[in-house]
């Protein structure tokens, strides 16, 4: 799947003894890949990472395991850079502070405040390492995308003795002064941006850009297809990683799963399904029967080069000729 986009990296309390090669007790991935994450993409993280293994969602200072689980999709061992997709409980609050670390977060149900920012479905933020946030609060039981740059730390001790409302991190003068602080997107919602047209896929799709970095072409954004659309007669690979997260509908094609990515093979990625996929893995062509809606993000531009598919789209050609042949008896 392409679709060109027009940063950051600076800690999150990983639980011990995580090892992501068994986020997933069925999960197969590449452990000789040098890309820092390794590649997931498998027929099980296609069709769902629900039933990838919940662990305690800690942060220093920012939240405790009593109050949220988290499964790790993904994770660069040696930085902590991840994604994950994490449950917090109803009432779990959070005082003001900042993240030591660049932090992008994708809420999918639920209603996260964030200050005076509510973050409820389909509602995103980008929050750059320093910039004073909060007091956080869940008011219903809220699941979101946490993708951190790096293990982050939450940073209390110098507000503790501010007032612990919105209006304190809004006026903070390390907020208002802060070099980063064009890149701070405290709320954008989904179903208040309008569509893009896309650069490189057919008619049928359109894109939500949420974050670009304009100096390294790292993007964020999500894309839309509509109902019965096909990609084409070729498939493709990217000069950067890529992974995306499917948040409705389905996306039917030829994967590079992790186990064998040079040779494709046929699956459906299925509502809170996901990948992560390093640079230069040839995958696709796609097609959806019933539209998608689906999250993407790149660590760099996302350019592409275009490989010839095998004519039949769908690659059943042996059995319907086999079938042809049949019905000529």
């Amino acid at each position: 799947m392409v679709q060109a986009p027009e940063d950051n990296k600076s800690s999150y309390s990983r639980p011990h003894n995580v090892n992501p090669s068994q986020t997933d007790t069925n999960i197969q991935i590449n452990n000789q890949t040098s890309t820092g994450r390794n590649h997931v993409e498998t027929e099980e993280s296609l069709n769902s990472v629900r039933n990838f293994a919940q662990m305690p969602f800690e942060v220093q200072n920012f939240v405790t395991s009593e109050h949220g689980t988290a499964q790790i999709l993904s994770i660069n061992e040696s930085t902590g850079e991840s994604t994950q997709r994490v449950i917090l409980k109803k009432g779990w609050n959070a005082p003001i502070g900042h993240f030591t670390t660049d932090v992008e977060i994708f809420v999918l149900t639920g209603k996260l405040c964030q200050g005076g920012f509510k973050l409820r479905n389909l509602s995103y933020s980008f929050i750059p390492a320093g910039i004073p946030t909060g007091p956080w609060q869940t008011e219903e039981d809220t699941i979101f995308l946490w993708m951190p740059d790096a293990t982050p730390n939450y940073i209390t001790e110098e507000y503790a003795n501010l007032a612990q409302i919105p209006a304190t991190s809004l006026y903070h003068a390390d907020m208002q002064t802060h070099p980063r602080m064009a890149e701070y997107i405290p709320l954008q919602e989904l179903h208040a941006m309008k569509w893009e047209s896309t650069t490189f896929l057919p008619p049928g799709s359109a894109r939500k850009s949420l974050y670009t970095n304009k100096k390294t072409g790292r993007a964020t954004w999500v894309l839309g297809l509509v109902p019965m659309w096909i990609e084409g007669n070729f498939y493709a690979g990217h000069p950067t990683t890529e992974e995306a997260y499917v948040i409705s509908g389905d996306v039917l094609g030829h994967w590079s799963m992790s186990d064998d990515p040079f040779n494709r093979r046929y699956a459906a990625m299925c509502k809170d399904g996901y990948y992560w996929r390093p640079a230069h893995v040839p995958h696709g062509p796609f097609w959806t029967e019933s539209g998608a809606l689906l999250l993407f993000r790149t660590s760099d531009r996302l350019d592409c080069y275009w490989i010839l598919h095998n004519p039949d789209i769908t690659q059943q050609d042996e059995i319907r000729l086999q079938a042809a042949l049949n019905q000529d008896k």
